[in-house]
């Protein structure tokens, strides 16, 4: 059956009233007399189509948009790449940059090495603490006590009392 154009946006105007109305919490009952569906069935399946096309919809563009980010990140990287191979230290640096945002907009970040997410607390905790060191530059613990580690100057032979 061919819906003419005049039918579809009509349809449209109606099935988005009836979201609108439901978001405020009118009855699908309420919806039905008022907007003319054949029940509060009828209102409960236009309103859970458009919310699905919705999510759908917004979902297909929140993809487009990282599609979009990556390939930016790639042009980034593509243009510090022969600075970088010539030791260039800022595009070095921007280039980590690059790296880490593409990590971070990817979920990469948050894999661990094994290829599993570090989900659990000590995992996410321990992540953390690794960001905080780095952005507020403080040092590793577990270095600064290995590197206060008392260095023996001679090896004794065992006489000395």
């Amino acid at each position: 059956m061919v819906v003419s154009k005049a039918r579809q946006v009509e349809i449209s105007q109606r099935r988005h009233q009836a979201v609108q109305m439901r978001i405020a919490g009118v009855s699908p009952t309420v919806i039905a007399e008022r907007l003319g569906y054949s029940g509060a069935a009828a209102v409960s399946k236009d309103v859970d189509r458009a919310l699905q096309k919705a999510a759908k919809q917004e979902h297909m563009a929140s993809e487009t948009l990282l599609k979009m980010e990556i390939d930016r990140l790639d042009r980034i990287m593509a243009s510090l790449w022969p600075k970088v191979l010539k030791g260039d230290i800022n595009a070095c640096e921007a280039a980590l940059k690059v790296i880490n945002k593409r990590s971070s907009l990817l979920g990469l970040d948050l894999i661990n090495r094994n290829g599993v997410a570090d989900t659990d607390m000590a995992s996410l905790l321990g992540n953390l603490l690794l960001t905080l060191q780095k952005r507020h530059d403080v040092p590793d613990p577990d270095m600064d006590a290995i590197l206060d580690i008392d260095v023996i100057s001679e090896i004794g032979t065992g006489d000395e009392e």
